[in-house]
Formats: C-alpha cells, structure tokens, sequence
C-alpha cells in the first residue's frame, strides 16, 4: 500500500461555517467526491487525497465553532478497493474529538493511506 504525508493548510471560515484542509504542494485537481452530505475530498492527477471540505463544519462535526479557529490535529485517509475511510481527530487541550466517514471506492482510486497534519 502506497503512503503518503503530507503538511496541510487547515483553514476554518467563522461566517460560513466551513473547514477546509487542503496539502501544501502544488497539485492538479482531478476529482471530488462527496463523502456524507457537505463533506468532500478532493483528489490529485495520481488519485492521492489533497483537499478536505466540511460545510456546516460544527454542526456535522459536532465542535464549538470557536474550538475550530485554529485546532491541532491531523487527517488521516485510507483507500481500499472497495471503500474510502477518512478519520479527522482535532486535539484541544482537555481532550480529543474525531470525525469518521466511509464511503465506496466506485471510482478506482488505487489503494493508499495518506495523512495530513494540520497548521
């Protein structure tokens, strides 16, 4: 299985309720899939994850929208044949809150794990 890490720009819009974490490299977008309803990752020419939306980021996340101004935390997405998992855990101080959605992998994306870590 191929594994790739990558450093990721996270970035939280207040007014709009939207967390988006996108890789620092420079990359050609190829596809996007919706994961659940308002979450969607983004894909690279060579199908390697490079950009995590959550609209609605505090409903679906279930977070204070003042914890997700700057949270740490990382991404971490495997693809299998058959399926996508992408788990995002934010870490606060006093503990840590995860995210986990699967989704079929009917695009082909070869088999990876890739993970980001958020700054």
């Amino acid at each position: 299985m191929q594994i790739k890490e990558f450093v990721a720009e996270y970035t939280y819009d207040t007014n709009l309720d939207i967390v988006n974490i996108e890789v620092k490299k420079e990359y050609v977008h190829q596809k996007s899939i919706e994961l659940e309803f308002g979450v969607f990752l983004d894909f690279d020419e060579n199908y390697l994850p490079v950009n995590l939306e959550i609209i609605s980021a505090s409903k679906i996340l279930d977070i204070n929208k003042e914890n997700l101004v700057n949270p740490d935390g990382n991404v971490t997405i495997t693809i299998g044949k058959d399926i996508v998992n992408v788990e995002v855990v934010f870490k606060f101080k006093n503990e840590d809150e995860a995210i986990k959605l699967t989704t079929l992998n009917d695009f082909g994306c070869p088999s990876s794990q890739t993970s980001f870590a958020l700054t």
